[in-house]
Parts: structure tokens; sequence; C-alpha cells
């Protein structure tokens, strides 16, 4: 390999968070591309392969340009940061490209946050796949690392009929104004936010971020001002906390300067800084108190001088749909040749003339469509699978989006996508070019929409398989028949991740599952996990989300889950009152009950035969061996 010469160490960190904010008004994504980074990464990385530079030094480099190690050897995970959930019908395209050119599996991998994940991709081929992501305006600039992760929002932001004010340019400024900025470069750990235009509901998981915005409009002098609600201080892993409510208004001229104010916080927490495992913001309020934090962003606040958003608003069009005519004669159609139906590779027409599918396409209809607030319009959700996406269903999803939507898709943080803006006579044509490519599967955002993380496949933080478990679990759910015809079981939600940390986002899932492992009677271990009942967020107030409670000293073996979920879920449905949800049905008759199935699913290990099958995990044909590396998480 000859080892690139171009450098920009010669620039400072100001200098390049300088040329970021010059680019951002005009740059095709929201995150300005800078090569001379992607330079920069060429040269360290050479520096790094060839000895010259350590592990240590190397890591946390390679981790603000998005490039993350796998559990397996010599091969990265390459996240593609997503601000706002946003791709274009060239975003997705590049996405096929890159998967099928350089990922061994050939499908990327849509996150709990948004973004998109491409696995295995070796260390000298980072480089020319972050130039293809940024000709398409898509950046992995800060996706991983101790910065501002994702800024996540709703799939609806725009169209809900219940949205204050569509965020979405705010959230554009938001971004732009922290990638790069020096102070954001080395928090105490990783800070995450999200922006929601809804305060009657939560589609963006508000009460577990580090900070996030909820839109709000007062009256001033007889002048509509817009400006937002602040919450503080939410967060996961091995101490859940439910965010704070930090200020009831800060004015839209002042959200940056908060923003700054809360980061310089953060960031001067020297405390934080004794131990990575408890550095997040939510264990310096824990520690001092929501009042002397709020004293002590007032006192930043104090410092520092105006800072104008709307130079860094200025994302028309990145943010720009245009809608296809609500006139059914200039719609297009589904033509055998289009990139839609090549993709399927089953001969299907997809043709549009009448409503074909029946009773198929009346079911995806009712689950997966929602109306928009403006008229004639309509968003559908692609319910994926485990948050797979594979490269030919990227490159059709593309031509889908660029015929049939206003021309933006949004990834949402149950690991699907939302189609915007399609007339009504264009529903059904939509059905069909989904058809086509495998992702036409209706019940979207039901207990059937199991949302998982990498687990062992891929991370190194991972106890189990929890991809194989989610998979596992559909099949289970798939044989139910009678159970999914009840509603309330149907609205149940399961969530799950290979560790503690809640990359599967278990702790606010009705039914959660985090990996682990219990010693069978031989003393050899077995992948099990722990159970949470009773989390909650969406259709609801911030106010209103729940971290579920954990089931204590009960590990399920990970073989006895799916069957453990059934019984469940068989006694709520026999239980239960007339509309009665499954989180009012725990808070009425207590967890014991279901501690107890919990309980005698883990008597199962106690009793397991040496080599049984519970010693093996779902989708694994080696003895199960607890092998957790050190992640790169904390780095």
């Amino acid at each position: 390999m000859t080892s690139p010469t171009r450098s920009t160490q010669s620039l400072t960190q100001e200098d390049i968070y300088a040329k970021s904010q010059e680019l951002a008004p005009s740059a095709p994504g929201v995150i300005p591309f800078i090569d001379e980074e992607i330079q920069n990464l060429e040269v360290e990385s050479a520096k790094y392969q060839s000895g010259e530079q350590d592990t240590a030094q190397f890591t946390p480099f390679r981790l603000k340009q998005g490039v993350y190690g796998q559990r397996q050897a010599d091969v990265q995970m390459i996240r593609v940061k997503i601000p706002g959930g946003i791709l274009t019908a060239e975003g997705l395209e590049v996405l096929g490209t890159i998967t099928e050119r350089y990922a061994p599996l050939q499908k990327g991998h849509l996150t709990t946050r948004e973004n998109v994940q491409i696995h295995h991709i070796p260390l000298p081929d980072c480089p020319a796949v972050l130039r293809l992501l940024g000709e398409a305006g898509l950046s992995t600039r800060e996706a991983c690392g101790n910065t501002v992760r994702n800024v996540v929002s709703s799939p609806t932001a725009g169209v809900c009929a219940d949205e204050v004010f569509d965020p979405s340019p705010y959230l554009a400024a938001y971004v732009r104004f922290g990638v790069r900025h020096p102070i954001t470069q080395n928090f105490p750990r990783k800070f995450k936010t999200a922006f929601t235009g809804c305060e009657s509901h939560d589609t963006v998981a508000a009460a577990i971020q580090d900070l996030t915005f909820v839109s709000q409009v007062r009256q001033v002098d007889g002048q509509e001002q817009r400006g937002f609600k602040i919450y503080v201080g939410g967060g996961t892993s091995i101490m859940p906390r439910l965010a704070k409510h930090l200020y009831e208004f800060v004015a839209e001229e002042d959200y940056l300067r908060l923003s700054l104010a809360i980061w310089t916080v953060f960031n001067d927490a020297q405390m934080l800084r004794k131990n990575r495992m408890m550095a997040r913001i939510k264990v310096l309020i824990d520690k001092i108190g929501l009042d002397a934090f709020r004293e002590l962003v007032d006192a930043e606040l104090e410092k520092i001088g105006p800072i104008d958003p709307k130079p860094l608003m200025q994302a028309d069009e990145i943010l720009r749909e245009t809608p296809p005519s609500l006139d059914p004669l200039s719609l297009p159609h589904l033509e055998l040749g289009s990139p839609a139906t090549q993709a399927s590779g089953n001969g299907e027409s997809g043709a549009t003339n009448g409503h074909e599918g029946g009773d198929e396409y009346n079911r995806w209809r009712e689950t997966n469509v929602v109306a928009q607030k403006q008229d004639g319009y309509y968003l559908a959700y692609v319910k994926l699978t485990r948050g797979d996406i594979t490269h030919t269903q990227f490159m059709a999803l593309g031509d889908i989006v660029r015929r049939f939507t206003g021309g933006r898709a949004r990834t949402t943080q149950e690991q699907n996508l939302a189609l915007r803006w399609i007339p009504e006579e264009g529903v059904h044509a939509v059905w069909m070019a989904l058809k086509a490519i495998g992702l036409a599967e209706p019940d979207v955002h039901t207990i059937t929409d199991v949302v998982s993380c990498p687990g062992t496949d891929t991370c190194k933080l991972g106890i189990t398989s929890s991809m194989g478990l989610a998979s596992a679990i559909r099949d289970e759910l798939n044989s139910w028949n009678g159970l999914l015809e009840d509603e309330g079981v149907r609205d149940i939600r399961i969530k799950m991740s290979g560790c503690p940390n809640g990359c599967g986002l278990h702790h606010i899932a009705n039914i959660g599952f985090h990996g682990a492992a219990v010693k069978g009677p031989d003393g050899e271990q077995i992948p099990a996990y722990e159970l949470f009942l009773g989390g909650n967020y969406g259709d609801n107030r911030v106010e209103d989300s729940r971290i579920g409670t954990r089931i204590p000293r009960v590990k399920i073996p990970a073989k006895a889950v799916p069957t453990v979920l059934r019984e469940i879920t068989g006694y709520y449905k026999e239980n239960h009152q007339e509309q009665e949800s499954f989180n009012q049905f725990l808070d009425r008759v207590g967890l014991e009950t279901m501690t107890e199935v919990a309980v005698q699913a883990q008597k199962t290990a106690q009793a397991a035969e040496a080599g049984s099958d519970l010693y093996f995990d779902w989708e694994r044909t080696n003895i199960y061996k607890l092998e957790r590396g050190e992640g790169e998480c904390a780095v």
C-alpha cells in the first residue's frame, strides 16, 4: 500500500470548523463534506497500518470519522449519519452502490438512532466509501466518538397534523453548528439530541436523550414567537434515567446559545472524566441536581453573545420535498423494466391497473399508511426485518422515492423507513413496487415490528445474538394466529439489546430483553436474557415515558425467550379488561405472575443437559462462550 502524503495536520480544529460553517449554506447535505478530512484519514490509516501509530492514538481519530471497530478483526463498521432521518433518492442509491461494492454481506442496517451502518469494511476501503457518501450529500463525521451524535427527528416532521411547527430547519442548523465545533470534539462521553414538533405524542424517544427540543409557540405583543421546551439528562444503559424538564420556553434566536451553554457545562464537568463508564450528562445532573445544573447553564449563557441560527438554517434543497401531482393521469406507472421490479427477480410486472392484491394490499394499507395533514397525500411506512436493507432494495427504494414521493424518505427509530407525499392514486403503485422487492410487510408499529441491535453479529460489547433472537421471536409471533387478533396484544412493543447498554432501546419497550449469561448445571455458560416489563414511549407526552421494570435475579435462557413471551402475552390476553393496555394491566395486577414465568424459564437452564440446545445461541452452530471485547463507545 502506498502511503498518502497529503495531510491536514497544519489546519487547526478552528480552521476546519470555520470552513465547515462557510460551506454549510450551499452544501448538498446537512453536514458539509470536507475532503481534507478524508485525506487525513488516509494518512493516519497508513501510519497505523505501518506501525508508526498505536491503537490508542488512532482509534479516537478514526471514530470521529464515523469508522468503528467491529467484533471481527481487521474490518470496520461505517456509520452514516442521517440528520433528522432525511434520505434522498441519490442517498439511497449510493448506499446501494456501497453495499454492493464494499460490504461482503451486501446490506446495510438501520439503527435506532436513525443512522445507516455498513459492516465488514476493510480499513483501506474506508476513504473511498466516505467519498462516495460525500458526493451524495451524506456524511459519517462524528457519527461515533465522544461527540454530538446523530440528531433524530420524527418521520412525520412537516406532515403531522398535531405538529406545532416543523423543527427540521432548526435541526439542520443545530447539526451544522455542532459538527466539528472545537468544544464538541472531546466530550466526557457521547451526546445525543432529538427535535420534535409534537408535544401531544412522542416519536423520537425524547425522554432518553441528553437534550430534546420540543416545538412551542407563544404570543408576545400580539406576535407569534417560535421556540422550544427543553429536556435534558435522559439515557439508558446500566443507569437508565428519564430526561428532566429544564426550560419551559427558549426563543428560536437563543436555542443555539443554549446548546453551546449546555455543551460547555458538560465539557467542563471534570468529575465526569474520571470514569468514562459514568460520564453522561445524566450522571452530572444526578450528582449535582437539576437546579444546580440549570444555574451552571445560566452562568454560561451570560458569557455567550448572540448566535444567529438563520444562515445555518439555509438547507432548502435538502429539506425541500416536491409533491407529485394529485392528477392520477400524471402519475408514473410501474413498467416491467423499472429498477423497482427488476430488483425482485420474481418476474412480477407490478402493474397498477386496478387494485391487485386484494386482502393483502388492504391489510398493508390499513396498518402502514397514514394520511398527512396535506389533503390528498399519504405517508407509507416500510417495515424492515431487523433494520436490514439489501443493496438491490436500496437501489429500488431510490427509484420509488424519486418516482412516487416528494423526493425524500425518512429513517425511523423503529428501524423502518417512511415514504412521504404519496398521492392517493399512487399508494397502490408504491405497494406493488415494495412488494416486488420484498418490503411490503404489513403491521408496522405492532408487536411483530421487533427492534434489535446487532449484538454479537458485529459488536465487540455484544453478549448474545440479539439479531438471532429477533428472528426467532418473529417466527414465534407468526405462529400465534389467535393471540394476534387481540388488539391489546398487537399494541405491545418488543425491543432487545445484546448487552445492557441499550442500543435496541429495550428499557422503553413494553417487553424488553438485554443479553446476559447464566451457568448451567455443569458450570458452563448458557446465553440468556434479562427481562424488562412496562416501559413506554410514543403516542404520549414526554412526561408519560417510562423505563421498564427489570425483573431482578432472573436470567431467561435465550432459547426459552419465545416461549416466555408467549406465556406473558397469553396471560395478558386472557386476563386484561376491555381497552386495558399491557402497561395498564401490569399496573393493576403487578409483576408477580410475569416474574414467576421468568423464574420457571430460568430453572430450565439449571436442569439443562450438557451440550443441549440451550448451550447454543440463536443462529449459532458453536457452543456458547461469553466473549466480550473492549468496545469503542467510551474511547
